[in-house]
């Protein structure tokens, strides 16, 4: 018999831009592009799963713009040191410093513009190449979020954190600007900074936003992005940042990740399959289904030999039992092998089901009927009473009157074990759950277990398909989740999402197997859930 597996701004004051920014070597224009696509297509991303946007408005960096304006303005004219851009004035007392220390003066200012550079992550080289760009970034992210006078504090505490030995020794600083980037980053925002300086720069604003993207890894104390560590993922692991996360795959916190990555050798925000994916290596057998390592709530699946986002279908790997049930030929038969409803602590025979039991038992039987079909069900169980109580409320919430609910032995929990006693020892060890989906997906425990193909086969075949002469178009066989995940793990080719041992998912209540039986004696599988998802 065929088996086959179914998962269905400035004004004229700053007239002069050129002079209070410097002049570049090269200046390009134009803007740089926004984040690099990930390799996993069209993926709709949760709002909270990336970075703490920025949503307020921007005014970077229109003070910092005001503040030179009135620094040139009040100058002395008698001073030799002379402020034309920011880097000027956040190193003007690391001059002083240098000058105390009788380094002479082209010297020191020298000195004080490139460690203040530096502190921003600017070599000479990039500065002598692109300080329009270099200067715009600097102030944008002096300025950040800041009101003008707090603008205007930041200055005087970082310039006064230079005078002494030329490095900025606030890390909670530099967090706060690391983090205010990311969120433009994120829904690149720099847009709105490129706006603002505009008039600045007569309509050709240089390209800053890389000054910008590269001084986030600086301040989070990431190492360089290179060729070395391309396609690495990290995350922030600083306290102080509003993107903190305990460990890489703790997300309760933060979900944000950034990847190395492997064209511009810039690190960036990873995308969502690029950080849940990072680390999987080929997967262990086709369509494997595997968690997001950060995005709890994605699935991956591995198909032709790569990963790729599974649809909700395939992740959960079940289908609506009554969905099936809706779509089903006028010439099929169906037996449907489903685990009892929710039970209470007694799992011995005399256990019931729980009020919530009762009542998912009873919405399954409504929502077949609300489905418009006619026919009586046939009703098999294990001869327990929590899956004769689950079959008698389906019965009652789909209205059928006068039914019966018939003993099946086959429906026993017990039915793939060969050795009770053997069975029961690993049990005791190792747990149910291990164990049975241990003996379902990898064969272990054989000299406890049948052979789960011919097990598996006499169940469909000798036991169910055999009887449905004597029974109705439509089967209901109430059991156990000991049977139901080794039948699972047999109709679908060892792909059903229960494998407890390794991925800590079991079967739900009220999920299980559809057995469709078409005219011709063919067989096809479907996994099907009767609550809103087959796992637990």
């Amino acid at each position: 018999m065929r088996k086959k597996w179914c998962v269905e701004c400035l004004g004229a004051a700053l007239a002069a831009a050129l002079f209070l920014f410097g002049c570049s070597a090269e200046n390009n224009g134009g803007v740089v592009n926004g984040g690099e696509t990930a390799n996993e297509g069209s993926v709709a991303v949760k709002p909270d799963t990336q970075a703490v946007q920025v949503l307020e408005p921007i005014y970077a960096p229109l003070y910092t713009f005001e503040i030179l304006e009135e620094r040139i303005a009040a100058a002395d004219s008698a001073d030799s040191v002379k402020v034309a851009h920011i880097v000027d004035l956040l190193a003007r007392p690391r001059v002083d410093q240098h000058l105390m220390n009788h380094v002479p003066l082209d010297s020191a200012v020298e000195r004080a513009k490139y460690e203040t550079l530096a502190a921003f992550g600017v070599d000479s080289l990039q500065y002598a190449m692109d300080s329009n760009a270099v200067l715009l970034a600097i102030a944008a992210m002096v300025q950040n979020r800041a009101s003008k006078e707090e603008t205007l504090n930041f200055i005087r505490t970082l310039g006064e954190d230079l005078k002494g030995d030329g490095v900025w020794s606030d890390p909670n600083g530099k967090i706060k600007i690391a983090d205010w980037i990311v969120g433009l980053d994120s829904n690149w925002r720099y847009n709105d900074i490129r706006n603002n300086a505009m008039a600045a720069y007569g309509g050709n604003v240089p390209n800053f936003e890389k000054y910008m993207r590269a001084f986030f890894p600086l301040a989070y104390s990431f190492v360089p992005c290179s060729a070395a560590n391309a396609g690495q993922v990290t995350y922030v692991n600083q306290g102080q940042s509003a993107i903190f996360a305990n460990d890489y795959e703790t997300s309760d916190h933060s979900a944000v990740r950034f990847i190395c990555d492997v064209n511009g050798f810039q690190w960036r925000i990873a995308q969502p399959m690029e950080k849940d994916t990072v680390g999987f290596g080929p997967g262990e057998y086709d369509r494997e289904i595997r968690e997001g390592r950060v995005i709890h709530d994605n699935y991956y699946i591995y198909d032709a030999g790569a990963w790729r986002l599974a649809t909700p279908q395939e992740a959960d790997g079940f289908t609506d039992l009554v969905e099936v049930y809706a779509n089903l030929k006028a010439d099929e038969k169906v037996i449907f092998v489903i685990r009892h409803s929710e039970r209470t602590n007694d799992t011995g025979p005399n256990g019931h089901l729980t009020d919530n039991g009762v009542k998912y038992a009873k919405n399954l039987g409504k929502r077949l009927a609300d489905a418009g079909k006619k026919g009586n069900f046939y009703y098999g169980y294990s001869g327990y009473t929590r899956t004769k109580e689950t079959c008698e409320n389906i019965a009652v919430g789909y209205g059928q009157a006068g039914y019966a609910v018939n003993v099946v032995p086959a429906m026993d929990g017990a039915w793939y074990v060969k050795d009770d006693a053997k069975a029961s020892g690993y049990v005791d060890a190792n747990g149910g759950w291990e164990v049975y989906s241990r003996y379902a997906f990898t064969g272990a425990y054989a000299d406890a277990f049948y052979d789960l193909e011919d097990r598996s086969v006499q169940l469909i075949e000798g036991e169910l398909v055999a009887s449905l002469p004597q029974m109705e178009r439509v089967n209901f066989m109430c059991t156990h989740d000991y049977l139901v995940v080794p039948l699972l793990a047999y109709v679908t080719d060892g792909h059903a999402n229960v494998r407890f041992y390794e991925k800590w998912k079991w079967v739900n209540y009220l999920a299980g197997a559809a057995i469709i039986v078409s005219p011709d004696g063919s067989l096809r599988y479907i996994p099907v859930k009767g609550l809103e998802t087959g796992v637990m």
